[in-house]
């Protein structure tokens, strides 16, 4: 029989890496496999890990999480050739990825279609719809999707909560609007995949994005770290990485930062690592070059 492949899509900070945790900690008497674009943003329990092999970890419950850094192409051949072969796969697309033309990889021999799943932020995504920077992607993702995930709901009264479901639904009316949490695993990836475009090309389209790579050898001072991101000019979307800092250089500081907002958290020691600090940024293609290299100077110490 075909393994179903259900895509994970929507911006960066939708909630897509918190769907992704919940699908691998809870899929009892399933073997799912999750390809996801970074390893370090999934939180799986150690003690549920059985085995590391390069870019996948396999868990005791049977799940199985793959990283995307190989390319798709490969990834989707190597599950293919898993025995016993899984019962579902989860493709999680980058938050600057369009979800649409990934799902084409599920009509691959071996496969079958279920849904495109697109989270979207109750609180943030019409002030992200409006954005000159991302807009144009917010909305492209929200149209590829078979179902809209309306995630973050705690953060919202009742009323703006039914405002911000008859905007998605004024946005992307072919789409149904439902929230995250009121769907149980079986019916997230269950849901059935919806018409298909006429023609569609493999693989992500980054092309209104740009991104780099930073790393230093030195600690960073945390404060100086979180005051320049939220510094950030206009046009960057996204810092993340793990970092050593100079008031805990034993333990490895998580850092996410997504918008104006900057989470640092203790993501446990650094072993037998080199200790190297790295940070991914994320940003519009538009923004001035000026304004980004003066940025990206300031983050890390050289």
């Amino acid at each position: 029989m075909p393994i179903p492949v259900t895509v994970l899509g929507g911006y960066l900070g939708a909630g897509k890496t918190t769907l992704v945790n919940r699908i691998l900690a809870g899929s009892e008497g399933l073997r799912v496999v999750v390809v996801v674009n970074d390893f370090g943003e999934v939180n799986v329990d150690e003690a549920l890990i059985t085995s590391r092999s390069g870019d996948t970890i396999g868990l005791a419950n049977g799940c199985v999480c793959c990283n995307l850094s190989e390319g798709m192409a490969a990834v989707i051949e190597r599950i293919r050739a898993m025995r016993p072969p899984p019962d579902h796969v989860v493709i999680e697309v980058s938050g600057v990825g369009d979800p649409g033309p990934v799902a084409a990889w599920a009509d691959h021999p071996g496969f079958d279609r279920n849904a495109v799943l697109v989270c979207a932020d109750a609180e943030t995504v019409r002030a992200k719809l409006d954005d000159r920077w991302v807009g144009d992607t917010v909305r492209a993702q929200l149209h590829a999707g078979d179902l809209i995930l309306l995630t973050k709901t705690d953060l919202l009264g009742s009323q703006a909560l039914d405002r911000t479901r008859a905007w998605l639904s004024a946005v992307a009316p072919a789409v149904p609007v439902v929230d995250a949490h009121a769907l149980d695993l079986a019916d997230l990836l269950n849901a059935p995949a919806g018409p298909r475009p006429a023609a569609e090309a493999l693989g992500h389209h980054h092309g209104r994005h740009r991104s780099w790579v930073l790393r230093s050898d030195r600690p960073v001072d945390r404060t100086a770290l979180r005051e320049a991101i939220l510094a950030a000019p206009a046009g960057v979307v996204r810092v993340k990485g793990i970092v050593r800092t100079t008031e805990a250089p034993l333990q490895r500081t998580a850092v996410n930062a997504v918008g104006r907002h900057c989470e640092m958290t203790d993501a446990g020691p650094w072993g037998d690592t080199d200790g190297q600090s790295y940070l991914v940024v994320i940003a519009s293609a538009e923004l001035a070059t000026g304004a980004e290299q003066e940025f990206l100077a300031g983050l890390l110490p050289r």
